[in-house]
């Protein structure tokens, strides 16, 4: 069932069911999905002439279902001289609505312009129009150079070609694709060059501020249109902010960022030359830089910049749904302001500006929409851009940084368990690393072992022996009341109502003095499980709460943490003064606290905990899912470590015997037939004895001592049963498994290494074969080994030239002679090899 609503020209933020746009008729439509065309229509309808004909304009958008198309072109496009499509994304992305426009211009004789909504031409979305390919183009470039004089030549321009009027335009001017922006209340800046306001989510000393740090430049990244169209509140509002906090803006406006052109002009922007450059790079384009077709990403540009790239989200939504919504943005919005810059490696921030009506044109006929700056969201991007600055900027041997180590379930056995990872042998490497960049470290662990020992001497989250144990370091009950009094009301509402009682608490009178309320918490110090060694901390991190069954709320959405969780963050930002957050592993519980999917409010709890600290996570390589999940909850830089060591699974103990057996029944079908029957009752005993009858459904019949060796048994056993043995056997071997746990910043050797080059290279990828079958090719073989059926049987042909197929009865043995010949081949490539490669290998 359809819902039908009327909107009198105007915008609606929810584009779904079926929309009755309320417009009168003209001889000029116009149709886009860009907010920036509509604002620029808008304003040049203001110097054109009163005798200019009418023009209705209206949002794509809008334009979404079937009956809301139709009746738009009964009602409106039905009355029109001229029709201008401006698609951004091709035909498909209104192909209904092309067609009826097509159908209604062939029925009228109206001109129909189908144009880009972008820079690059689309022949065949030009194709479409009933105008010449000349006209299109010209009018096709007044609108993608933008700007308010372009945008009324190019309506002139489509009244002289379609109603016989004599305007007579200049040509399209050339708008430069990049320039820096002049900010609006730039000059005011002056005035406040001392002024440092207090944030809850800054890092940096609110007295002295170390030298260095006044006036480090932030780039700021957005599009031409934005700027062309005067729809420029959050850049203003967001340069506003850098400059209240000693942060230099650098605001650069862009037609495209894969404009090659583009890409070099703005390093002259970002990197001048006999200047500093910028420290941090605020970015607010949509889509990603990466070509992932490509056989290189094409990341150049962040590569030369070779700095932290917050992206920073205007979001396409109301500031209505976004408070309302749980998952915090559209899908279009993720898609292209998450989803796509993630690729690039980019640290997704906050959405900082929100749609809203600015007015309703009543020329056009249609409501003017502009984005509308949120404060708090805008604060909340300054602080992380502020703090990655003054982690970038203090010595090595100053710099405070937490190591923190997941804890699933809360038991010590479990204590530092990140998927595929050897995560204390990894936090060894990563202090190594640190102490050689000149990282203050003290007393620090010489193995993993000698790591674990030492967190599980003090207290932990096991509830066994906890109060037998001590704590090396504790944060006041009073501090953590004060810090507590700061949060949102909802989330301290929040906090209580779930927490009324703590496990061995009393309610805590309010201190002497202190105007904060009473909250449950034990009178003792709050203590913080870890070890400090010099400047680094090495944390666990906090339970979720229940600890009796906490795989009930590990991931819990809607569970909010516990007063000792928000504890153990607030110690760690304001107390040890940690300047970045190191998660260690797949993987922690903070991503999974309640609150929005991505564009987190003040009031979600990721974002609580955490606040706008720089934040690091190893996270495994082949789960990109959940690592998302950090990206966009936590403001995470996901640094990828390769899976654990893979190899072939191989056969073992009686498997192994029976893989034996198989290979002397076939042996003895040419050498020795009258042996066949005795191999095949010790082949069947066995398979009865390690219960593969059940596994491969073979009949309890077939594996009687009754079922005598005639003709037609010997026929069934080795076609029914010794082939899907024999397929099953080699699925197992060929099976891949961890061989152990990777150490981050270590790269497997010998074995290791080969086995898993060869886990990696037998999968296909973009425009290439996987290694094994491109053995298969190479020996002239048609079948894929990833997919083929491995009990089926294979005949070699006699003048094969490869030996290894001589032997081969099955598709299971061609593929293990490919995966021998794949891992000699890798073997022969490793720099370290006994054999190395020669130039007459097969492939």
């Amino acid at each position: 069932m359809h819902r039908l609503a009327a909107t009198p020209g105007g915008w609606t933020p929810d584009p779904e069911g079926v929309i009755f746009i309320e417009q009168s008729q003209a001889p000029l439509v116009f149709l886009t999905a860009a907010d920036t065309d509509i604002q620029l229509l808008a304003a040049a309808t203001l110097r054109l002439p009163n005798s200019f004909p009418a023009l209705r304009v209206a949002n794509l958008l809008h334009l979404q279902q079937h009956l809301t198309i139709d009746t738009y072109a009964d009602t409106v496009l039905t009355q029109a001289q001229a029709i201008v499509l401006r698609l951004l994304g091709g035909r498909a992305y209104w192909s209904y609505g092309l067609e009826v426009a097509k159908q209604t211009v062939q029925q009228t004789g109206a001109s129909l312009f189908v144009l880009p909504g972008d820079d690059r031409p689309d022949p065949d979305l030009i194709s479409h129009s009933t105008v010449s390919l000349s006209v299109v183009d010209r009018l096709w470039r007044y609108l993608t150079e933008g700007g308010i004089e372009n945008t009324i030549n190019a309506l002139k321009f489509i009244a002289d070609t379609s109603l016989n009027t004599t305007y007579n335009p200049a040509p399209p001017a050339i708008i430069p694709r990049i320039g820096l922006y002049k900010w609006s209340n730039e000059t005011e800046r002056q005035g406040r060059q001392d002024k440092q306001p207090s944030s809850p989510h800054s890092l940096i000393p609110s007295s002295p501020i170390p030298d260095s740090l006044h006036s480090p430049k932030i780039g700021l990244l957005f599009y031409r249109a934005h700027s062309l169209a005067g729809n420029t509140a959050p850049i203003d509002a967001l340069c506003q902010a850098l400059a209240d906090r000693q942060l230099q803006p650098v605001p650069v406006f862009v037609s495209s960022l894969r404009d090659r052109e583009v890409q070099s002009d703005l390093l002259t922007y970002f990197q001048p030359k006999e200047e500093t450059p910028i420290q941090v790079l605020l970015n607010a384009t949509s889509f990603s830089l990466a070509r992932l077709d490509a056989e290189t990403p094409n990341l150049e540009l962040w590569q030369q910049l070779d700095v932290p790239v917050i992206q920073v989200i205007l979001s396409s939504g109301t500031l209505e749904q976004w408070q309302t919504q749980t998952r915090g943005l559209s899908p279009r919005d993720v898609a292209m302001n998450v989803a796509l810059p993630e690729v690039d490696g980019r640290i997704i921030s906050r959405a900082i500006s929100f749609k809203a009506v600015q007015t309703h044109n009543t020329a056009l006929e249609t409501d003017v929409v502009g984005y509308e700056a949120i404060d708090d969201r805008i604060q909340f991007v300054v602080d992380l851009a502020a703090n990655w600055v003054y982690l970038r900027q203090t010595p090595p041997a100053d710099r405070r940084i937490a190591l923190i180590l997941a804890n699933y379930p809360t038991r010590d056995g479990r204590l530092a368990n990140g998927v595929g990872l050897d995560t204390p042998a990894s936090c060894i490497e990563i202090l190594k690393a640190l102490q050689q960049q000149g990282y203050h470290i003290q007393d620090s662990p010489a193995t993993g072992d000698e790591l674990i020992q030492r967190l599980t001497q003090g207290i932990t989250n096991d509830a066994e022996g906890r109060e037998l144990r001590s704590a090396n370091q504790f944060l006041p009950v009073e501090d953590y009341q004060q810090y507590f009094a700061t949060l949102p009301p909802s989330v301290q509402q929040g906090i209580r109502d779930r927490w009324q009682v703590a496990t061995d608490a009393t309610d805590l009178p309010p201190p002497t003095l202190s105007p904060h309320p009473p909250i449950p918490l034990s009178p003792h110090p709050i203590p913080i499980p870890g070890i400090q060694l010099g400047n680094i901390f090495i944390g666990i991190q906090p339970a979720r709460g229940y600890d009796r069954d906490p795989t009930l709320n590990y991931h819990a959405p809607d569970l909010e943490p516990t007063h000792e969780y928000l504890a153990f963050y607030y110690w760690v930002r304001h107390c040890f003064s940690g300047q970045a957050i190191v998660h260690v592993g797949k993987h922690g519980n903070l991503e999974w606290l309640p609150g929005k999917a991505v564009a987190l409010s003040e009031d979600c709890y990721s974002e609580v905990a955490l606040g706008a600290m720089p934040h690091l996570y190893p996270f495994i390589v082949n789960d990109p899912g959940e690592g998302a999940q950090a990206k966009r909850r936590s403001q995470a830089v996901i640094i990828d470590h390769l899976t654990p060591p893979m190899t072939r699974a191989e056969l073992y103990g009686s498997l192994q015997h029976l893989e034996q057996l198989i290979d002397e029944y076939y042996e003895a079908q040419s050498l020795d037939p009258s042996r066949l029957a005795v191999i095949r009752d010790r082949i069947l005993n066995l398979v009865k004895q390690e219960h593969l009858d059940q596994e491969l459904e073979i009949q309890r019949s077939e594996l009687s001592p009754k079922f005598k060796i005639q003709k037609d048994a010997i026929f069934n056993f080795e076609f029914s049963i010794l082939n899907s043995l024999d397929g099953y056997l080699c699925e197992l071997k060929e099976a891949q498994i961890r061989d152990g746990l990777h150490i981050f910043g270590q790269c497997p050797q010998g074995r290791q290494q080969r086995d898993l080059i060869v886990a990696i290279a037998r999968h296909p990828g973009q425009g290439r074969l996987g290694l094994t079958r491109a053995i298969a090719q190479d020996w002239q073989l048609d079948l894929d080994p990833l997919t083929t059926d491995p009990a089926q049987p294979f005949l070699p042909h006699p003048a094969s030239p490869v030996p290894q197929l001589h032997t081969c009865r099955t598709v299971g043995d061609v593929i293990e002679a490919l995966e021998h010949q794949a891992s000699a081949l890798i073997e022969a490539l490793i720099p370290s090899s006994p054999h190395p490669l020669i130039p007459s290998s097969p492939i």
